[in-house]
Parts: structure tokens; sequence; C-alpha cells
């Protein structure tokens, strides 16, 4: 039998109606509503899990960056810079063929330079907060660095980080979809976003939904994600309202 008598939907080939399945079924007569949404769970934990890790690297690396400075800035910043000019897809394929595809080394993967923007971020807040009247003061009076760390300046520092965090939360979706795409994230049987479209490229001719519905879920968190990082920007900075 030739493929493209095999990719049909089964349940037609069977004169079975498929009335039950909203956006119908693979070759394999799998549900693809069950499919698309469990996919995009794969995806979000993958991506929030990352985000995370990144925003917690981050934030330990550029608070003792910009706390400290001097010639422990200088060094740790190097790092940063050095890891920024490492080509992102290039690094991040290698990186899953070494190790192997999966949920976990995604994450890994996400987690190797992801976190280099929020340690700049963090760095400049806490520069820019040191010399402040309330930290001297409590500097003055004794306070240990921990202490002026987490309780003096990072509490104030930390608003333009939620904001980066959610922004970044559309390009972690977009990775992992692309990696996956190539066969390097979340294996089969388990789905994901990219191996839903990976999918529907074989029968995108004959069966174009199979690939609309996982591309527009994809679009839909990206759009929603970067509308919410936008508004989350302009509540935590009323300065910056309107900016795009």
């Amino acid at each position: 039998m030739e493929l493209a008598d095999v990719r049909v939907n089964i349940y037609v080939q069977r004169d079975v109606p498929d009335i039950y399945f909203w956006f119908g079924t693979d070759y394999l007569g799998r549900d693809l509503w069950t499919r698309l949404w469990r996919g995009t769970r794969w995806s979000l934990l993958i991506s929030f899990t990352s985000i995370i890790i990144n925003t917690f690297i981050g934030t330990v690396f550029g608070a003792v960056c910009g706390f400290y400075g001097g010639k422990t800035d200088l060094f740790l910043m190097r790092i940063t810079e050095i890891l920024d000019s490492l080509p992102q897809i290039a690094l991040f394929s290698l990186f899953i063929i070494f190790i192997g595809p999966g949920a976990f080394p995604i994450i890994l993967a996400l987690c190797i330079r992801g976190w280099t923007p929020t340690a700049r971020l963090i760095r400049t807040q806490f520069l820019r907060y040191r010399g402040q009247d309330f930290v001297l003061a409590a500097w003055t009076l004794g306070a240990k660095d921990l202490r002026l760390i987490l309780v003096h300046i990072l509490p104030n520092a930390f608003g333009p980080v939620i904001t980066r965090a959610m922004a970044a939360i559309p390009g972690a979706i977009f990775i992992e979809s692309f990696l996956a795409y190539l066969g390097l994230g979340v294996q089969a049987p388990e789905p994901s976003l990219g191996r839903l479209l990976a999918d529907g490229r074989e029968t995108l001719m004959e069966l174009p939904f199979q690939t609309f519905f996982p591309a527009f879920v994809i679009s839909l968190l990206m759009i929603s994600f970067n509308m919410l990082s936008i508004g989350l920007r302009e509540s935590l900075d009323p300065t910056r309202r309107g900016e795009r």
C-alpha cells in the first residue's frame, strides 16, 4: 500500500463517522483535540520551568555582580558575554544531540544562556539602588551583605525581572516547538506542539488542519504572553506606559 493511502483518516477509511473528534484524527486515528492540549501542556511546562530556573540563576548572578562590583563584576560579566556570543539555536541543537532528546534536555538547553539577560537587568538595578540613602543607612546600622541584598535592594529591583520573565516565555515556547519540530524534543508517543507540526507537515497538502491547529495555538500563546508582559510592565512602571 502506498504512503498516500496510509496517511488518511482511519475512520473514513473504515467507513466509520468521526463526528466526535472536533479537530479530526491523525493517520493512526488519535484524537487531535486531545493531543493538541496535551502537547500544549508539555510546551508550557518546559517553558515555565526553564524561565523559573533562568530567573533564579540570573538573579543570583546579577545581584553578586551589582552589589560587590569591582573585579568580581568584571570577571562575572565576561562570562555572560562569552555565553551570549555563542549562536543560540546551534548551541541548543548540539547540546540536545549530545545528551539526547526529551523534555529534561530541552530545559537544560534553555538554561545554558537564558539567564544572562536577567543577570544584566538585576546587575543594573543593583548598581542603581546600592548607593541610595536607605541602603547606606541600613549598612551604617550594621546590616549584613545578605540582608542588604535580600531585604533592602532585591524587592525594589525585582519588578523589571518579573516583566522580563513574562516576555521571555514566548521565546521559550518558540524554541521548544522548533526543537521538537526537528525531532529533538518530547518523544513519541507523547505529543508537543512542535511534534504535532512535524506530523502535520507530512500531510500538509491533503489534511492542512493537522498543521493549522498547532500553529494557531503556538501563535496564540506567544501573542498572549507578549500582551501580558506589556501589561505587567505598564503596571509596575507607569512611566513606560504606551511603549512597545
